[in-house]
């Protein structure tokens, strides 16, 4: 992901099996021209705009593409988990 405009805060997770819930790892933030970088094997994350007032631009690019992701409402209840359909600019060079 890269930060095109404004600032974005990050925070990571790890899925704690003993409370069912995601534990936080890391919460960073991101300004203008920052990359940021996430693989399965690191954990889940969560991306927003610490700001209510500044906007934020991000970029982000997803290799292999993939059609839906995990999503967890409640971070104290892992279990909980729902599902989200991704929507694409492109995929593969093309315009979608």
């Amino acid at each position: 992901m890269r930060v095109l405009e404004g600032s974005i805060r990050e925070s990571r997770y790890f899925r704690n099996e003993n409370e069912d819930k995601l534990d936080c790892t890391a919460d960073e933030i991101f300004k203008e021209g920052d990359l940021a970088f996430i693989k399965d094997s690191i954990g889940y994350h969560k991306i927003g705009n610490p700001t209510k007032d500044i906007p934020a631009v991000t970029m982000h690019l997803y290799s292999p593409p993939f059609q839906r992701c995990q999503i967890w409402p409640d971070p104290s209840h892992a279990s909980r988990s729902s599902s989200a359909s991704m929507c694409y600019y492109s995929e593969y060079g093309r315009l979608m």
